[in-house]
């Protein structure tokens, strides 16, 4: 074999890995709309929540406005939850 084909094996695996991860987060997500949401929730629940994953998905900043956590980074989340542990 010469090295040509062996990158282009090697590409192949590449893809085929990132395929199944995307795939897999996929399933996870169908999976979790598709579960039974627990008391107090109704049914209707479940479709608030694939709404809010599909504007999370598409319109992040209407989450940012939304909710007070999205608009900080993430360090700084954990940091005001430190500061408020200590």
């Amino acid at each position: 074999m010469d090295y040509l084909t062996l990158g282009w094996q090697a590409l192949q695996w590449l893809l085929i890995a990132a395929g199944l991860f995307c795939t897999a987060i996929g399933l996870i997500t169908v999976v979790q709309w598709l579960r039974t949401p627990p008391e107090p929730n109704d049914q209707s629940n479940r479709v608030n929540n694939i709404m809010s994953w599909w504007i999370g998905l598409t319109r992040p900043d209407v989450l940012g406005k939304a909710y007070r956590a999205f608009k900080n980074d993430v360090m700084d989340n954990i940091s005001a939850i430190e500061r408020r542990e200590q």
